[in-house]
C-alpha cells in the first residue's frame, strides 16, 4: 500500500463526503480517517467500482480490445465508443444508462460492471440488450439491417445455474432441439466469485481475468505471474496517475457503491461484517446444496439475524426497495416488512 499523500485539505474535503452519508457520520474521526486511506492508498484502484472499470475500459480502445478479445467468439480489430446513455424512444420509456457501450461495423457490445446482485438482475441485462436491438432502426428500415448485440456483463456476485462455470453465455435457441434462432442477442454473465484459486494457477486469459478483476486493488504491485500483455492496464489503474478531481470522484463512488451494498463496517452493532458475503446469503447460489448448506453455516457465525435486522433497517431508511434489501441481507419479504411493524 502506497503512503497517503493527501493535502490537508484534501483529507478535509474527503471528510465532508464521509459526512454526507449518515452511516459515516456516526463513524469515530479516526474510522473516518482509516476509511479515507483505505481508499486512496492503495497502489491500484478496484476495478469492481463502476467508476474505475469505465476510467479503465471506457476511455481506451485497446484496453477494451484487449478484453473483449479474450471473452467473445471472433476478434475484435476496432470499435467505436457510443453514449452511454441511451435516448429513449418514447418519453416514458425507463432512462438505460450503461458502464461501457460500442461498436464495430456489424456488432454492438455493452459491457457493465456489477459489484452487487438483485432479484431483478437477469431482466435488467435482457432489457439492456433489447434496448440495444429496439434503437437500431429507423421507419422504414429492413430488418436486415439488424446486427447482433452482445451484453457482457462482470459480476461481483453468483446466480443460481445449473452448472458451475466462470462465463455463461446465452442465446435465444429452439426448447427441444436446441436450434439457434440467431445470433441477434447474446448475453454474457462472467461471475468472479466462481474463480477461487489463487493467480499462478491461472491457465487460461479468462482465468486471468477473472483474478485481475477481483483483486487488482489488492496488488501492491504488478505480480510477476502476470503476463506483459496487462501492462497497460495495471498501469491505467495506478492510483497516483489519477487527477485530483478523478481521485475525488473515484472516492465518491467508492463510498456511494459501499452505502448500496449496506457495507457492515459502517455500523458497530454485533454480528455485521464487512463486505456482507452476497454469495453467502440465503437465495443466492453457491453452485451446489452442499455450498448453500457450508454458506448458511458461516452465516449463523459471521451474521447474526439481529445484525441482518439491523442492515435491513438502515437500508429500508435509506429508500432502499423490499425486494433489494431482500437481496443484500437475505431476510424473506415477511421478515423485512416485520421490522416497520
Amino acid at each position: 500500500m502506497q503512503e497517503n499523500k493527501l493535502t490537508k485539505e484534501q483529507q478535509q474535503k474527503f471528510m465532508a463526503f464521509l459526512n454526507e452519508y449518515e452511516k459515516c457520520r456516526n463513524l469515530s474521526k479516526e474510522e473516518k480517517e482509516n476509511l479515507i486511506v483505505q481508499i486512496t492508498s492503495t497502489t491500484y484502484i478496484d476495478l469492481l467500482c463502476d467508476w474505475a472499470f469505465k476510467h479503465v475500459f471506457g476511455h481506451n480502445k485497446d484496453n477494451l480490445m484487449l478484453l473483449l478479445n479474450d471473452f467473445l467468439p471472433e476478434e475484435i480489430i476496432d470499435i467505436e465508443y457510443d453514449p452511454n446513455e441511451r435516448d429513449m424512444l418514447r418519453g416514458d420509456d425507463k432512462q438505460v444508462i450503461m458502464d461501457v457501450i460500442c461498436h464495430t461495423k456489424d456488432r454492438k457490445f455493452i459491457v457493465e460492471m456489477q459489484k452487487c446482485g438483485s432479484n431483478e438482475f437477469r431482466n435488467r441485462m435482457l432489457y439492456y440488450g433489447a434496448a440495444s436491438l429496439a434503437r437500431q432502426l429507423n421507419p422504414g428500415d429492413n430488418y436486415d439491417k439488424l446486427v447482433p448485440v452482445y451484453v457482457i456483463c462482470f459480476m461481483n456476485f453468483r446466480l443460481l445455474h445449473d452448472t458451475d462455470q466462470l462465463v455463461y453465455r446465452f442465446q435465444v435457441r429452439e426448447q427441444d432441439s436446441g436450434e439457434l434462432y440467431g445470433q441477434q442477442l447474446s448475453i454474457y454473465l462472467c461471475e468472479l466469485p466462481r474463480w477461487v484459486k489463487p493467480l499462478e494457477e491461472a491457465k487460461t486469459p479468462i482465468e486471468e481475468w477473472f483474478d485481475i478483476l477481483q483483486n487488482m486493488s489488492n496488488f501492491a504491485e504488478k505480480p510477476a505471474t502476470i503476463s506483459k500483455r496487462y501492462d497497460s492496464i495495471f498501469a491505467a489503474c495506478q492510483r497516483g496517475r489519477l487527477q485530483v478531481k478523478e481521485l475525488e470522484q473515484y472516492f465518491r463512488a467508492m463510498i456511494t457503491e459501499r452505502e448500496e451494498k449496506g457495507i457492515a463496517a459502517f455500523y458497530k452493532e454485533e454480528g455485521l461484517r464487512e463486505g456482507f458475503d452476497l454469495g453467502k446469503a440465503e437465495g443466492f447460489d453457491l453452485g451446489k446444496a452442499d455450498g448453500l448448506a457450508e454458506g448458511k453455516a458461516e452465516g449463523k457465525a459471521e451474521g447474526k439475524a439481529e445484525g441482518k435486522a439491523e442492515v435491513a433497517k438502515a437500508l429500508l431508511k435509506d429508500g432502499m426497495t423490499v425486494e433489494k434489501v431482500m437481496a443484500y441481507t437475505g431476510l424473506s419479504k415477511n421478515e423485512i416488512e416485520a421490522l416497520n411493524q
